[in-house]
Protein backbone atom coordinates (compact mmCIF):
# COMPACT_ATOMS: atom_id res chain seq x y z
CA UNK A 1 0.00 0.00 0.00
CA UNK A 2 1.22 3.42 -0.77
CA UNK A 3 1.49 6.07 2.09
CA UNK A 4 -0.67 8.88 2.26
CA UNK A 5 1.33 12.27 1.70
CA UNK A 6 1.13 12.48 5.72
CA UNK A 7 3.15 10.18 6.32
CA UNK A 8 5.88 10.26 4.20
CA UNK A 9 9.58 10.35 5.87
CA UNK A 10 11.34 13.16 4.24
CA UNK A 11 14.70 13.74 6.86
CA UNK A 12 16.47 11.02 4.68
CA UNK A 13 15.90 12.74 1.62
CA UNK A 14 16.77 16.30 3.02
CA UNK A 15 20.08 14.69 4.24
CA UNK A 16 20.68 13.02 0.54
CA UNK A 17 19.87 16.41 -1.25
CA UNK A 18 22.60 18.06 0.75
CA UNK A 19 25.38 15.34 0.26
CA UNK A 20 24.19 16.52 -3.52
CA UNK A 21 24.55 20.27 -2.64
CA UNK A 22 27.89 19.56 -1.81
CA UNK A 23 28.96 17.72 -4.59
CA UNK A 24 27.42 20.47 -6.85
CA UNK A 25 29.61 23.30 -4.43
CA UNK A 26 32.92 21.08 -4.67
CA UNK A 27 33.07 20.29 -8.14
CA UNK A 28 31.07 23.01 -9.52
CA UNK A 29 32.13 26.48 -7.47
CA UNK A 30 35.76 24.70 -6.21
CA UNK A 31 34.33 24.47 -2.17
CA UNK A 32 37.26 23.21 -0.25
CA UNK A 33 36.64 19.65 0.19
CA UNK A 34 36.62 18.79 4.53
CA UNK A 35 36.84 15.18 3.46
CA UNK A 36 38.02 14.68 0.15
CA UNK A 37 38.18 10.95 0.70
CA UNK A 38 34.41 10.51 2.29
CA UNK A 39 32.57 9.91 -1.15
CA UNK A 40 29.23 8.07 -0.64
CA UNK A 41 27.62 8.66 -3.48
CA UNK A 42 26.48 4.20 -4.23
CA UNK A 43 25.11 5.33 -0.94
CA UNK A 44 22.86 8.05 -2.61
CA UNK A 45 21.70 5.78 -5.61
CA UNK A 46 20.85 2.25 -3.48
CA UNK A 47 19.73 3.61 0.20
CA UNK A 48 18.46 6.84 -1.17
CA UNK A 49 16.27 5.09 -3.84
CA UNK A 50 15.27 2.15 -0.76
CA UNK A 51 14.32 5.28 1.35
CA UNK A 52 13.01 7.58 -0.92
CA UNK A 53 8.75 7.50 -0.70
CA UNK A 54 6.89 4.76 -2.77
CA UNK A 55 5.75 7.66 -5.09
CA UNK A 56 9.23 8.27 -6.15
CA UNK A 57 11.03 6.91 -8.87
CA UNK A 58 14.14 4.74 -7.99
CA UNK A 59 16.33 6.32 -10.58
CA UNK A 60 15.99 10.05 -9.00
CA UNK A 61 19.11 10.17 -7.15
CA UNK A 62 21.30 8.57 -10.36
CA UNK A 63 20.18 11.21 -12.15
CA UNK A 64 21.11 13.98 -10.47
CA UNK A 65 24.13 12.61 -10.13
CA UNK A 66 24.93 12.39 -13.78
CA UNK A 67 23.49 15.99 -14.06
CA UNK A 68 25.19 17.39 -11.34
CA UNK A 69 28.32 15.90 -13.18
CA UNK A 70 27.16 17.39 -16.69
CA UNK A 71 26.62 21.00 -15.24
CA UNK A 72 30.15 20.82 -13.47
CA UNK A 73 31.66 19.54 -16.07
CA UNK A 74 33.38 16.82 -14.17
CA UNK A 75 36.17 14.87 -15.54
CA UNK A 76 36.00 12.81 -19.08
CA UNK A 77 32.30 12.04 -19.31
CA UNK A 78 32.77 9.48 -22.15
CA UNK A 79 35.20 7.43 -19.34
CA UNK A 80 32.47 7.44 -16.75
CA UNK A 81 29.99 5.41 -18.18
CA UNK A 82 30.85 2.78 -15.79
CA UNK A 83 30.55 5.30 -13.17
CA UNK A 84 27.23 5.89 -13.92
CA UNK A 85 26.24 2.55 -14.81
CA UNK A 86 26.96 1.15 -11.57
CA UNK A 87 24.79 4.45 -9.87
CA UNK A 88 21.98 3.17 -12.10
CA UNK A 89 22.26 0.02 -10.65
CA UNK A 90 22.18 0.05 -7.13
CA UNK A 91 19.41 2.26 -7.59
CA UNK A 92 17.71 -0.05 -9.69
CA UNK A 93 18.32 -2.58 -7.05
CA UNK A 94 17.27 -0.04 -3.87
CA UNK A 95 14.25 0.69 -5.40
CA UNK A 96 12.77 -2.80 -6.29
CA UNK A 97 14.12 -3.79 -3.14
CA UNK A 98 12.62 -1.15 -0.76
CA UNK A 99 9.69 -3.39 0.45
CA UNK A 100 12.20 -6.37 1.43
CA UNK A 101 14.59 -4.42 3.59
CA UNK A 102 15.36 -3.54 6.81
CA UNK A 103 18.15 -1.44 7.99
CA UNK A 104 20.16 -4.24 7.93
CA UNK A 105 19.48 -5.05 4.47
CA UNK A 106 20.29 -1.13 3.01
CA UNK A 107 23.49 -0.62 5.22
CA UNK A 108 24.62 -4.46 3.80
CA UNK A 109 23.12 -3.84 0.54
CA UNK A 110 25.18 -0.26 0.30
CA UNK A 111 28.32 -2.40 1.31
CA UNK A 112 27.96 -4.66 -1.15
CA UNK A 113 27.38 -2.02 -4.05
CA UNK A 114 30.09 -0.53 -2.70
CA UNK A 115 32.12 -3.58 -3.26
CA UNK A 116 31.00 -3.97 -6.44
CA UNK A 117 31.67 -0.53 -7.53
CA UNK A 118 34.80 -1.16 -6.94
CA UNK A 119 35.54 -3.92 -8.48
CA UNK A 120 34.09 -2.99 -11.83
CA UNK A 121 35.80 0.31 -11.76
CA UNK A 122 39.26 -1.39 -11.48
CA UNK A 123 38.58 -3.73 -13.95
CA UNK A 124 37.97 -0.68 -16.24
CA UNK A 125 41.41 0.90 -15.52
CA UNK A 126 42.89 -2.27 -16.07
CA UNK A 127 41.51 -2.82 -19.37
CA UNK A 128 42.08 0.75 -20.63
CA UNK A 129 45.34 1.48 -19.04
CA UNK A 130 48.88 0.83 -20.26
CA UNK A 131 50.36 0.58 -17.12
CA UNK A 132 48.53 -2.51 -16.30
CA UNK A 133 49.60 -6.24 -18.27
CA UNK A 134 46.54 -7.61 -19.69
CA UNK A 135 46.76 -10.67 -17.40
CA UNK A 136 45.64 -11.98 -14.23
CA UNK A 137 48.74 -10.60 -12.43
CA UNK A 138 47.99 -7.39 -13.94
CA UNK A 139 44.34 -7.10 -12.98
CA UNK A 140 45.05 -8.30 -9.35
CA UNK A 141 47.74 -5.13 -9.41
CA UNK A 142 45.15 -2.88 -10.27
CA UNK A 143 42.51 -4.05 -7.76
CA UNK A 144 45.42 -3.84 -4.71
CA UNK A 145 47.87 -1.56 -5.32
CA UNK A 146 47.21 0.40 -9.02
CA UNK A 147 48.85 2.55 -10.69
CA UNK A 148 52.08 3.50 -8.75
CA UNK A 149 51.64 6.86 -9.63
CA UNK A 150 48.93 7.94 -7.59
CA UNK A 151 48.83 7.58 -4.10
CA UNK A 152 47.46 6.10 -1.63
CA UNK A 153 47.33 2.55 -3.22
CA UNK A 154 44.01 1.62 -5.22
CA UNK A 155 43.25 -0.57 -1.52
CA UNK A 156 43.04 1.82 0.64
CA UNK A 157 40.57 4.13 -1.75
CA UNK A 158 38.60 0.77 -1.61
CA UNK A 159 38.75 0.96 2.41
CA UNK A 160 37.77 4.46 2.64
CA UNK A 161 34.76 4.11 -0.09
CA UNK A 162 33.30 1.26 1.77
CA UNK A 163 33.67 2.99 4.87
CA UNK A 164 32.40 6.16 3.45
CA UNK A 165 29.26 4.16 1.84
CA UNK A 166 27.86 2.41 4.56
CA UNK A 167 28.43 5.20 7.08
CA UNK A 168 26.16 7.43 4.99
CA UNK A 169 23.83 4.68 4.61
CA UNK A 170 23.73 4.33 8.45
CA UNK A 171 22.80 8.23 8.46
CA UNK A 172 20.13 8.02 6.03
CA UNK A 173 18.33 4.92 7.78
CA UNK A 174 18.84 6.89 11.20
CA UNK A 175 17.45 10.43 10.19
CA UNK A 176 14.74 8.23 8.60
CA UNK A 177 13.73 6.58 12.44
CA UNK A 178 14.61 9.88 14.12
CA UNK A 179 11.91 11.14 12.12
CA UNK A 180 9.51 8.34 12.63
CA UNK A 181 10.24 8.19 16.33
CA UNK A 182 9.46 12.02 16.17
CA UNK A 183 6.21 11.27 14.39
CA UNK A 184 5.17 8.55 15.79
CA UNK A 185 5.52 6.78 12.66
CA UNK A 186 6.54 2.81 12.59
CA UNK A 187 10.02 2.92 12.27
CA UNK A 188 12.42 0.85 9.61
CA UNK A 189 12.87 -1.93 11.84
CA UNK A 190 16.70 -3.66 11.97
CA UNK A 191 15.91 -6.56 9.71
CA UNK A 192 12.08 -7.20 8.14
CA UNK A 193 10.63 -11.02 10.10
CA UNK A 194 9.98 -13.66 7.55
CA UNK A 195 7.11 -14.26 6.20
CA UNK A 196 5.57 -17.34 7.11
CA UNK A 197 5.74 -20.10 4.37
CA UNK A 198 2.44 -21.05 2.71
CA UNK A 199 3.68 -24.85 3.24
CA UNK A 200 4.06 -24.64 6.63
CA UNK A 201 1.29 -26.19 9.13
CA UNK A 202 0.50 -24.68 12.52
CA UNK A 203 2.08 -26.72 15.19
Amino acid sequence: MIPSSSKVIWLPVAVALVALSWRVAKLGFGVADPMPNFSPWLALSFAGAALMPRQAAWWIWPLLLVACDMLCQSGNMAEMWTVYACYGLAGLLGGALRKNMGALGIVGGTALASIGFYLLTSTQAWWISPVFSKTLTGWLQAITVGDPAYQPQAWVFAVRSLVSETGFALVLVAAHNAEAFQRRLAALPWRLARQPSLTSCPA
